[in-house]
């Protein structure tokens, strides 16, 4: 069950503290920077679908003007489609625009320990899912609801 990790420049600090953190967990993660920096979009799309189609979780680094970067939206769109396990990181407060409230948002590192509970919770209870998935099935699309839900719970929690 691998989870892809996008972010911006900005953002790698972070990026590589929640890569390590899930890596002492056992669990595989890529990191991907999206930077236009001498790639067309139809290089970054193309990158974008394959690593969607290659991961079970995402987790996209909200950079501070969340609501002005489009490729957020489009890969959550994306991540949705495919019925993947959708979580964002963004360090400190301040309000996320609204078509991002029904996914998870971690905010601090006793959050990733919550994604990284969440995520072998999966496992423990057999809705984990399995690649390659193919179109997917009304299962998947159940259990990834069900980890966004548990997920929000646990921050909103604390534990």
């Amino acid at each position: 069950m691998p989870v892809f990790i996008s972010y911006r420049h900005e953002e790698r600090l972070d990026a590589f503290i929640l890569n390590e953190r899930l890596l002492l967990e056992g669990i595989t993660a890529q990191l991907v920077e999206f930077a236009s920096d001498g790639q067309t979009h139809d290089d970054l799309y193309a990158s974008a679908c394959q690593q969607i189609s290659d991961a079970t979780h995402w987790i996209g680094l909200l950079p501070a003007e969340a609501d002005l970067d489009w490729w957020t939206a489009w890969l959550l769109a994306a991540a949705v489609m495919a019925n993947r396990r959708v979580s964002f990181y963004r360090k400190g407060g301040g309000e996320l625009p609204a078509h991002l409230g029904k996914w998870p948002v971690m905010r601090e590192r006793v959050h990733i320990d919550l994604f990284v509970r969440a995520y072998h919770d999966e496992r423990t209870f057999e809705r984990a899912m399995v690649l390659p998935n193919g179109s997917g099935t009304c299962a998947d699309r159940h259990n990834a609801d069900f980890f966004h839900a548990d997920l929000k719970a646990k921050i909103r929690r604390g534990f």
